[in-house]
């Protein structure tokens, strides 16, 4: 941009793929003109470099920029379409204003790294990677000896929910061991491997909708009727779709997809982890076929970008994906739907702090179509915006087939003797007679490891990390104390550093502890635990899966991986081992945190033909979280909540936003958020001249003071407009570039927090 020749012709401005929080302008040269447009990738020189970006505007003269500025033009355009389309430039542009972050970082999430590589001698957008596949075809069922083994159960019950053939790149990504049991089968002349084009070329029709496997209820019938005539007619509107679990919310869904495509429209499903919702994956892949395209972080490089060039050429018309999918190109979107809406995993919470269900709003609101918001636990803020009229809410108030919810009941652990402080002496005779009727368990605890922290008993010294300023956790398996933050592992000392006693004592408890108490209470019962411990990505939860639902499994341990969309029919007993876990976190949030995430673990009972029964232990049986989960009334909870929320002035009812400097060096932490405090409280004393008022809280260390050897310092701003928020956060980023003070820290912007920890 600072030297060579200008010729004529129009203006590019570019955003590179990288962090830098500008655009950049470039001369279109002549023979470039008929296809550089805004979308298109194109390669320009940065300083003595070339870098890869994408034009986000055109102009027939050049933009004024303060000084003389000479345009160099532009070498290579890599697009004949543009590889993201006008509506989805607007959204990621949206992205990058609201959130304060720069657009190039923004349209990473937008276009795969495979996709952002210089490939110059290339002609057309990203060239359709090969279209041959391998499929296999389940010809002969296996011996019975050979069926005792999990991996190939679980293959078998995979090709059998694809109706006994899948293409094989699909079984090695949810399988493990897929490579020995194909050649084991094939020898056997079992099954046999065809390689063969991709039976969905270009432009192949849309499949046709699969028939309903069930008549739905009057329940869905309403919700349908509700949502379909925004999709023949699209028209934008909000739904707050709030069904008890198992009541039939992914049938719902299913449904209004296959409506979508009649109408020749695509449809994007965000789920909160494609991990562990493999369940509806799989119904997804059964009724909708090749023209569905999976997004996840599991997907080899290769495969993000093949699906990425489905969607954007439309050969692929409906996407379940994680939240990243909210950015991905989809030909003729005409719905969206969240899943599990008020899960907190759809809020990133590093980089590029963006709320996935905010944007899917705003992705709808622009394109003027129907979104969705599912969950059987609807967060505060959609049920405000439901009660104000902004959203419509809907109601699937009962279980599929009426099956009844299951009973709960509090069991107070303060009146539980030492010897049951972590299993009850009711959930442990729950536990015999669920395992001796053949029936399956779920115990729930959202804590990992077997110790929660050691504690010296002469000086009361408890063993930190040295990194972060939390304890260290004991697993026994490993033998070591682990750091869940930084990774941090090491031995479990003899001695107290401090006072050089052997007094160390190991307290409280997670999942691991869990599952060796009740090995010990029942030895003959075959015990899972699914947590980060014990799974090492979406191939191993799938597996482990898929044994609890083939009933290889009577006791089932976990954390919160096992609270969301999982289906296990022979389910009937849940037990929550610590009901008040969520409670004890230092953040607003906290109640509306625990009732979704009990009222969600407790809706895996009773699922299927047998009634469900969930075990509550508690050493807070009175709190107003607990009893609004015992009497599973939601909705009584929310408005409890808000009123609360709407005296202390808390989202819904103002707009919050965090401010966190972090740095390696403790004093410089506090003397620069102080700094930061006095700068935002002067932006804040001009925006009140303007009747715009806001409120700042803090600064204060962050509760989790220090991560990774980073200190971390924070601020709280509520304001009561988005706008008063916009122009207060733009105010303040823009000035403390100019503080060097705060140039030696780092600054992040945290729009809607979620957690402030």
């Amino acid at each position: 941009m600072k030297s060579g020749e200008s010729i004529g012709g129009s203006y590019a401005e570019v955003a590179l793929f990288n962090a830098l929080d500008k655009t950049l302008h470039y001369l279109v040269p002549p023979a470039l003109q008929e296809r550089v447009r805004p979308g298109v990738r194109v390669l320009v020189p940065v300083g003595k470099r070339k870098a890869m970006g994408l034009v986000v505007h055109l102009a027939a003269e050049p933009p004024a920029l303060a000084g003389p500025v000479v345009f160099r033009p532009m070498l290579t355009a890599f697009d004949e379409t543009p590889a993201i389309p006008p509506e989805l430039l607007t959204l990621c542009s949206w992205v990058a204003r609201y959130y304060l972050h720069p657009l190039g970082e923004v349209l990473q999430l937008a276009v795969p790294a495979g996709a952002r590589k210089d490939r110059s001698t290339e002609s057309g957008t990203s060239r359709s990677p090969s279209r041959q596949i391998a499929r296999v075809h389940l010809i002969a069922p296996p011996p019975e000896k050979l069926r005792k083994s999990q991996h190939l159960s679980a293959l078998l019950a995979l090709l059998d929910r694809e109706g006994g053939s899948a293409p094989r790149s699909l079984l090695h990504q949810h399988l493990k061991n897929v490579g020995y049991w194909l050649r084991r089968l094939e020898d056997l002349e079992c099954l046999e491997v065809e390689t063969a084009e991709d039976p969905c070329p270009e432009g192949c029709p849309l499949p046709s909708p699969v028939a309903a496997s069930f008549d739905l209820s009057a329940d869905q019938e309403q919700v349908l009727n509700t949502i379909r005539p925004h999709l023949i007619k699209p028209a934008f509107k909000a739904f707050v779709l709030h069904g008890v679990t198992g009541s039939g919310k992914s049938e719902i869904y299913l449904r209004l997809i296959e409506s979508a495509l009649q109408q020749d429209l695509g449809a994007l499903i965000l789920v909160p982890e494609i991990a562990l919702t493999f369940q509806l994956e799989a119904i997804f892949r059964r009724r909708f076929g090749p023209h569905l395209a999976i997004w996840h972080s599991g997907l080899s490089p290769r495969a993000r970008e093949a699906q990425w060039h489905d969607l954007l050429t439309g050969r692929r018309r409906v996407l379940l994906g994680v939240r990243s999918a909210v950015l991905m190109p989809l030909a003729g979107l005409g719905l969206i739907v969240v899943d599990e809406e008020h899960d907190s995993s759809y809020k990133q919470d590093d980089h590029l702090r963006y709320q996935a269900r905010d944007v899917a709003l705003m992705r709808a609101q622009m394109m003027n179509i129907p979104v969705v918001l599912g969950s059987a636990t609807p967060s505060l803020q959609s049920i405000y915006h439901a009660q104000t009229g902004r959203y419509t809410l809907l109601s699937l108030p009962r279980r599929i087939h009426d099956r009844p919810l299951p009973d709960l009941e509090i069991i107070d652990m303060r009146r539980e003797s030492r010897r049951q402080r972590i299993l009850s002496r009711s959930l442990q005779e729950a536990l015999a007679s669920t395992v001796k009727d053949g029936q399956q368990a779920l115990l729930f605890l959202n804590r990992r490891g077997f110790a929660t922290f050691a504690l010296c008993n002469v000086c009361g010294e408890v063993l930190l990390c040295e990194n972060c300023s939390v304890s260290l956790t004991y697993h026994q398996k490993k033998g070591l104390l682990c750091c869940h933050y930084c990774g941090l592992e090491k031995k479990l000392p003899e001695r107290c550093p401090v006072c050089d006693h052997p007094a160390l004592i190991l307290h409280g408890f997670g999942t691991e502890r869990i599952e060796k108490e009740v090995k010990k209470l029942l030895p003959e019962a075959r015990v899972l635990r699914i947590d980060r411990d014990t799974v090492a990505g979406p191939r191993t939860i799938a597996e482990r899966l898929e044994a609890v639902r083939q009933q290889q499994v009577d006791i089932l341990i976990g954390t919160q991986m096992l609270t969301k969309g999982h289906d296990f029919p022979n389910l009937t007993l849940v037990g929550i081992v610590n009901a008040d876990t969520a409670l004890q976190i230092a953040d607003f949030r906290a109640g509306e945190t625990t009732v979704q995430l009990l009222m969600q673990v407790a809706g895996r009972a009773g699922r299927g033909e047998k009634p469900g029964r969930v075990l509550l232990q508690t050493y807070n049986p009175s709190h107003y979280t607990i009893q609004s989960v015992v009497r599973m009334d939601y909705l009584g909870f929310c408005e409890e909540e808000l009123a609360s929320r709407e005296q202390l002035q808390y989202p819904p009812y103002a707009r919050m936003l965090r401010l966190l400097v972090t740095s390696p060096e403790e004093p410089l932490t506090a003397q620069a958020a102080h700094a930061l405090a006095a700068l935002c409280r002067e932006v804040a004393g001009e925006l009140r001249l303007q009747e715009q008022h806001l409120a700042i809280l803090g600064p204060s260390p962050a509760p989790l003071s220090k991560l990774k050897n980073r200190f971390r310092w924070h601020l709280l701003v509520k304001a009561w407009t988005s706008q008063t928020l916009q122009q207060f956060t733009e105010s303040v980023k823009e000035r403390s570039r100019l503080s060097p003070l705060l140039r030696r820290v780092q600054l992040a912007i945290d729009r809607d927090p979620i957690m402030v920890l």
